[in-house]
């Protein structure tokens, strides 16, 4: 009886253990997509993270011009640096509900 239950005690440990790190996937949590609604009522910006200062970050477009816009804990954000290339869902008063990196 107690070998049965040392195998019983392992097996459920071994179980959890796999089921942990099967069960989780650290880049899909990072990666930020826009829902249907923003992909057709907000205005996409796409161009290069030229500078970050706080909750303002600037945005160069393709066409060459520059946008200041906002972002908080509300939006949603894969992580970004300056140099790379994005897209981000600008709501009418400047806020980014959904910045992504652009391939």
């Amino acid at each position: 009886m107690r070998r049965f239950m040392g195998v019983l005690v392992m097996l459920s440990a071994m179980s959890f253990g796999v089921g942990t790190v099967l069960g989780a996937d650290p880049m899909k949590e990072k990666e930020a997509s826009p829902t249907l609604g923003e992909r057709i009522t907000k205005d996409a910006i796409k161009g290069t993270l030229m500078k970050k200062a706080g909750e303002f970050y600037t945005i160069k477009d393709n066409d060459g011009m520059e946008h200041k816009v906002h972002v908080d804990k509300s939006s949603k954000m894969d992580t970004v640096a300056e140099g790379d290339k994005v897209k981000a869902y600008v709501t009418e008063k400047g806020h980014v509900t959904t910045l992504q990196r652009d391939k």
